[in-house]
């Protein structure tokens, strides 16, 4: 029970930490109207209604309902995950998105195996998304040198990190399903950050505000 508890506690923290987000994201949309703010409003709505399904899969039994609902759940971090990237590739920086995602064959390679599930694909995309947006925003970053955008490509980059971690935890049933949970919280922290010190102007969102030509 001691890991289940644990594991509930940091569905819970990384809901608290996204649907911070997102309102610091609509509380901006609405001052400014920016459709970039309203798209990340969104995906961290998104993305916070997945640590609910996930924290929720936890009380739900059989097991295979309960697979179902936290299957559910981190599809919708995936679509949280998709708007953010869409937001890049309305506006990239030195490196176009065709580019990217000519290698998306390539990358999703190791993920597909004889057998896989609807989670191993879902967790796929969303590592195929977060590492598409996480180099973006360090290559912006290399331009910039700002630390509120160093902050955020970080984050984003433990996001992909703990999905790959998640992943081979199917592999290795039990060995890194928990250090994953543990770095994807500590990736939302990092992008809670330049929201809570910078605030709207010089933080993520006026990172992103960028992208979408605001």
């Amino acid at each position: 029970m001691a890991f289940d508890a644990f594991e509930l506690s940091m569905n819970l923290l990384g809901l608290g930490i996204s649907a911070f987000i997102g309102r610091f994201a609509y509380a901006g949309y609405s001052a400014i109207s920016s459709p970039n703010l309203l798209r990340l409003t969104f995906a961290f709505i998104s993305i916070a209604a997945g640590f609910v399904l996930l924290a929720t899969a936890e009380f739900v039994e059989p097991v295979d309902y309960s697979r179902v609902i936290a299957t559910t759940g981190l599809g919708l971090q995936a679509v949280g995950y998709f708007f953010i990237a869409f937001s890049h590739s309305l506006k990239s920086f030195d490196f176009a998105p065709p580019k990217y995602f000519a290698f998306i064959p390539l990358t999703i390679a190791p993920f597909v195996i004889p057998g896989n599930s609807i989670e191993h694909l879902v967790r796929s995309i969303s590592f195929i998304l977060l590492v598409y947006v996480s180099i973006e925003t360090m290559a912006s970053y290399m331009q910039n040198r700002r630390t509120s955008t160093l902050m955020i490509g970080s984050g984003l980059g433990m996001l992909a990190l703990a999905e790959i971690i998640a992943w081979y935890s199917f592999v290795y049933p039990g060995a890194f399903f928990y250090v994953a949970i543990a770095i994807k919280i500590v990736g939302f922290g990092l992008l809670f950050v330049p929201f809570s010190k910078f605030g709207l102007a010089s933080g993520l969102s006026g990172r992103f505000s960028k992208v979408g030509g605001i």
